[in-house]
């Protein structure tokens, strides 16, 4: 720019021709002869149009560019084309199949581009990616929120493999509007009981509540529409908001933007955490990973900020609603026990201990699992199955029928979705005598002897004496202290003589 003004001044005003003005700037005589062609023209058209002053600032104030428009990509090689092709293919086929909202953006394929070893910079990868889209971008207005005054919840579906089967689960998402903290709950149904546990998990999290709750339309918030604006809250909605002490506010219809904070959250941690992954054994597996994935985000800086998202968390964290302490959420339902030792809820059946046969009983159910009660006692705790026409039996509780009719041992749902440790000691021990593993089943129980001690003194049977393991033998070892009791002897010489002695004795009574 600075050369170009030179170039004009040095022909317009001090009248030098366009060698001299090459020699002293050091530059190419077609520059100068190129910039001064285009001073003529611009002088030209000021005369025509009348306007000398408009045309010469425009042309005088342009900063010169570089022609840049034959020029290759110097970056931008063929190989990371590919890599981000690939990417995008695969985001096409998660479109297809159902995980739309799982997709890789161009963040992230820059950044797995840079993790692979490609020095490539963000934008390019973003000019790229561009070239396959188009339409109009939406505008956002900022705003300024209290500490502690206002936080945002939202529902969204995430699609994850779950022990090698396809599964469409939930997550509900909060998002502090102030410091942007993240928090996020896997549930396998978008019901009320998953909402009241996701506001308890979220509100133990931080440890207070906010000031005022903001929802969008949704059922488990909104029991019904009283008028065009009015909405009338559901009673699980209320019986939070007295408990905890916050108030609620509701979006206007097909207005997402009014929360915008967890409208991002919910695109943003679906992204970081099952764009990358989404198979896993379990769903307590699945969100373990999840919180991993948030911690890690509110760890990092906000914008605009010299501090953490979490470190922004605790200065906000002393101007909520004092914490009141854990409520609990349950629906009580009364159940019959059937002739099959169980229960059903929705079309499930769960099992009880089998004197409860053609007896009433009490569950109250929680999101994610069942507590069985008989006359205000406690029986059970069962997970809650939310498959369809499923089964859940736990071997304990038909060991008194099992004692009168042993043959129905073998082939029992009891005994197939018994804990492998007590099927494989039933298989190399019991199978031909089941009344004989029942007796130590009900051993273990009435002792309230765990599975995984039955499990390790039947290893000790299997090291001391394998072709002769008995019901006794596992009694004898299942009543010595469960506890191994270390005991300190004195250091002399008798002590040493009488531990050898004993020891040898110990080995001839083993040979025979």
């Amino acid at each position: 720019m600075v050369d170009k003004q030179k170039i004009i001044q040095y022909w317009h005003v001090e009248k030098k021709s366009e060698v001299e003005i090459a020699t002293e700037l050091g530059i190419s005589r077609n520059t100068v002869r190129r910039y001064l062609k285009s001073f003529r023209h611009a002088l030209e058209q000021s005369q025509v149009t009348g306007l000398p002053e408009p045309v010469l600032s425009d042309f005088l104030l342009t900063i010169p560019k570089y022609n840049a428009k034959n020029r290759g990509k110097r970056k931008l090689t063929t190989e990371i084309m590919q890599s981000i092709d690939v990417y995008l293919q695969d985001n096409a086929e998660k479109c297809r199949t159902g995980k739309r909202k799982q997709i890789l953006k161009g963040i992230d394929i820059w950044e797995l581009l840079q993790g692979s070893g490609q020095d490539i910079g963000y934008t390019v990868v973003c000019d790229y990616i561009l070239l396959r889209k188009s339409g109009n971008q939406e505008a956002f207005i900022r705003q300024e929120y209290e500490p502690g005054e206002n936080c945002e919840f939202d529902w969204c579906d995430i699609r994850l493999t779950i022990g090698g089967v396809d599964r469409k689960l939930y997550l509900a998402v909060f998002t502090m509007c102030k410091s942007n903290y993240r928090f996020a709950m896997i549930f396998q149904r978008q019901d009320t009981l998953a909402f009241m546990e996701a506001h308890i998990a979220f509100f133990d999290c931080i440890g207070g509540v906010a000031l005022r709750m903001n929802y969008d339309n949704m059922r488990v918030a909104i029991a019904e529409f009283v008028g065009p604006h009015e909405k009338k809250p559901t009673v699980a909605l209320l019986q939070l908001s007295t408990f905890y002490g916050f108030s609620f506010r509701f979006c206007n219809i097909y207005c997402g933007h009014e929360k915008g904070h967890v409208e991002r959250s919910v695109e943003y941690i679906r992204r970081k955490a099952f764009a990358r992954r989404d198979l896993f054994d379990t769903i307590s597996g699945a969100q373990n990973y999840l919180e991993s994935v948030f911690n890690e985000l509110n760890d990092k800086k906000l914008t605009g900020s010299t501090f953490t998202i979490g470190e922004l968390m605790a200065q906000e964290r002393d101007l909520l609603l004092p914490h009141p302490g854990r409520m609990e959420c349950f629906v009580l339902q009364e159940a019959s026990v059937d002739k099959y030792a169980t229960f059903t809820l929705g079309t499930n059946h769960y099992s009880v201990p089998d004197h409860l046969v053609g007896q009433k009983i009490d569950i109250k159910v929680y999101a994610n699992q069942l507590k069985i009660y008989h006359q205000g006692k406690i029986f059970f705790k069962h997970a809650r199955d939310y498959g369809t026409g499923q089964w859940i039996i736990t071997l304990d509780h038909y060991l008194r029928t099992l004692e009168r009719k042993p043959g129905a041992l073998h082939g029992s749902v009891a005994l197939k979705q018994a804990p492998w440790e007590v099927r494989q000691i039933y298989e190399s021990v019991f199978r031909e005598n089941a009344r004989d593993f029942i007796e130590v089943l009900q051993y273990c129980k009435s002792h309230e002897i765990s599975h995984e001690r039955l499990w390790r003194v039947y290893q000790q049977l299997l090291v001391k004496c394998p072709s002769d393991i008995s019901v006794d033998k596992f009694k004898a070892l299942l009543g010595n202290n469960p506890q191994e009791v270390v005991i300190n002897y004195p250091d002399t010489e008798i002590t040493r003589y009488a531990l050898e002695l004993l020891t040898e004795v110990g080995d001839i009574l083993y040979k025979n």
